[in-house]
């Protein structure tokens, strides 16, 4: 058995054949099971916590179920996010990943990527997207993103009075004021 055959169930953690996996969807979140916690799981189908369960095994066109719309979209990000990746994330993607003792494979199954995706991001040749990252903090439990600070170079008198940022006039009229 290579190790590219081997999975591990992300509820308990058990090595399991690639082949004998199971991939089941939970409120959104993809997740790859043993056969014993497929089971479990499928027993708790009917509980409320489950109704969206879907699986990517095929069954006859005669016993899929369609999936209920959603009543309400989740709501656009119209906004700049103030974070940014921080410089070493390269390494502490590897350290996480090698940590739990998972494959690039089984890390990029985990958060829907291509594993290239993640050879590239441990390399540091490809800065990962703030969701990409969300999804890497998720799922390593790791910190990635940090707040963007502003570092600004102006008097603390000035940037109190005018807190946009400087123009050309401003400027000038700092230039005219200290060759006066």
């Amino acid at each position: 058995m290579r190790q590219n055959d081997i999975v591990y169930c992300e509820m308990c953690g058990r090595p399991v054949r690639r082949r004998d996996a199971r991939i089941v969807y939970i409120e959104g979140a993809k997740l790859i099971l043993c056969p014993e916690c497929y089971s479990k799981v499928v027993k708790r189908d009917v509980s409320s916590e489950l109704t969206n369960l879907k699986t990517e095994r095929k069954t006859p066109a005669t016993s899929r179920a369609r999936p209920k719309p959603r009543t309400s979209p989740r709501p656009k990000r119209n906004y700049i996010e103030n974070v940014e990746v921080v410089p070493d994330y390269s390494e502490r993607v590897r350290k996480a990943r090698e940590r739990l003792g998972w494959s690039q494979r089984v890390l990029a199954e985990a958060i829907g990527e291509g594993e290239n995706v993640i050879k590239r991001i441990e390399a540091g040749r490809l800065t990962p997207s703030v969701d990409q990252a969300r999804k890497l903090e998720r799922v390593l439990n790791i910190k990635l993103l940090e707040p963007i600070v502003e570092n600004s170079s102006l008097p603390q008198t000035f940037s109190n009075k005018f807190p946009t940022e400087l123009t050309l006039g401003d400027i000038a009229a700092l230039r005219k004021k200290k060759g006066s």
